[in-house]
This record gives structure tokens, sequence and C-alpha cells, in this order.
């Protein structure tokens, strides 16, 4: 697929019309000679795409489809049609300074090696318990963002999942917000499970009577489910690790340790 003209052409903070970046994501999908779209960066503007995006053009055209951030839009209506797709590293981001985790890349995207399992010490148990179920989620900020639109992460209580959650620059007030918000609009039916990302800079101050795993438990209290935080993927300053979104996983979670694990192969 060559580059179409006027490549560089903005309006406002997005890159171009919405007809046009519409037009260039339906080109990447349903052309037959690309195997993967992977985003330059997260997309700001991706949320005007959505009231004219008509998904079953692109799922008709299952392929690799890999970043994060406002991209959680995508990575939700893609789920919700049945196709895998990939929370993970970006070309202008980490590509382009090598952060990201090589194996989980791989291992995602081409089936090569064995699925993601995190390292020992890698995450930090918030609660105890052991959950398996499909993987969903992506940037909080835009799953809160989402919620009572017709492109929300929806709960689904026949359907166990475990819930990926990550963000970047927000404080503490705001996660909580978030978190509140998600359990208020049902996101957490069906949920087993929650995967939590490092959340850089969203720590409160080091004079603070409270810590950023406190407003968390605090807002999630009363689910008992497994929760751990810390797994590089999405906005991380670490090696950004590609996660399968939309396949089977599992979380284990002691008082002392927590696992994390992608249990099927994402692309045939």
């Amino acid at each position: 697929m060559s580059a179409p003209a006027g490549l560089l052409e903005r309006r406002g903070f997005t890159a171009g019309s919405v007809e046009r970046r519409l037009e260039e994501l339906y080109a990447a999908f349903e052309d037959e000679q690309v195997r993967g779209v992977v985003a330059a960066r997260g997309g700001a503007g991706v949320i005007q795409l959505l009231e004219r995006l008509d998904v079953t053009r692109l799922a008709a055209h299952p392929k690799v489809f890999l970043g994060y951030s406002d991209l959680t839009f995508l990575h939700v209506l893609l789920n919700q049609r049945g196709l895998a797709t990939f929370h993970g590293p970006m070309v202008a981001r980490e590509f382009a300074d090598g952060g990201y985790h090589r194996e989980s890349l791989l291992a995602a995207v081409t089936g090569q090696g064995a699925p993601y399992v995190s390292e020992p010490d890698e995450l930090l148990p918030l609660a105890p318990g052991t959950a398996s179920g499909r993987l969903v989620g992506g940037c909080l900020a835009i799953l809160a963002a989402g919620a009572g639109t017709p492109w929300a992460l929806r709960g689904d209580a026949a359907e166990a999942r475990i819930l990926l959650l990550e963000d970047v620059d927000e404080p503490p007030y705001k996660v909580d917000r978030m978190l509140r918000q998600l359990r208020a609009a049902g996101v957490f039916e069906g949920v087993r499970g929650v995967l939590l990302g490092d959340f850089p800079r969203c720590s409160p101050g080091l004079d603070a009577s409270y810590t950023l795993q406190d407003v968390i438990l605090e807002a999630l209290a009363g689910l008992a489910l497994p929760i751990a935080l810390g797994l590089s993927t999405g906005h991380t300053p670490h090696p950004n690790v590609t996660l399968p979104l939309g396949v089977q996983a599992r979380l284990v979670c002691s008082d002392a340790q927590a696992e994390f694990r992608i249990l099927e192969a994402a692309v045939a």
C-alpha cells in the first residue's frame, strides 16, 4: 500500500479530517497486502471517528492491530466483534526509541515463542485470588470516557474476564473517580481479576498519608477479586509489553507475589 498524497495533512490536533482518517483506516484494513496495522501514536482524535465508523468493514478483514491509549476505543469495538487485538508499542514511541518488550511482541503478533508470562516480582499483589478469563480493557481514562456511550466496554456476567487497566499522569483522585465510574457503569460484571499497569506519575506526593494502592483498593472494595499492579504495558517508562486482548488469560495473586499469564495464541 503506497503512502497517500497529503499524508502529513493536519486539522487542529489531528492528522487531517475525519473523512480522510476513516478512509485511510479502511484502506489499511482492506488492503490484502497489509498484514498488520500499527499505530504511529495513540490518536487523541479517535473518538471523532466513532459515530461514522463502520466496524463491520474492519472486522471483515481481521489482521494485527497494535497500539494503546485512545486506540482503546478501537480495541473495545473490535474485541466485541470477536477479534483479538494487541495492546502494545507504537511506531513514533516505543519502536522509535527501542522501548518495547521484544519477546512478548513476537509471541503476540506472530505466534513465535511462548505466550507472555510475567516475571517473578514483576507485579505487586494487591488482593489475593486466582482468576481466568478473556483479557479485555486498556487505558483507564478512555474506558471511563466511553462509559454511557455506544462505544463503551460493557460488563457481561455470563463471560469470565480479566480486566486490564493502565494510564499515566492521572492524580489519585482521578484514578479513584474513574474506577468508581466503571463500577457504576457495570463494567465489572463478569470480571474475575484486575490487572493494572504501572501507572507512572499517578502516585500521591511523598508527604501524603496514603498510597495509590490504597486508592485502588478502596475504589474496588467488596469485589473479592485478585488484583495486581505494575505490568509495563501501554503508558509505561519501561519496555512496553504487548498483550493480546480478546484471548484467555490467568491472574494468580498470593499475599507475597502475583503472576499473569496469556493462555492462548492470538494468531493462527
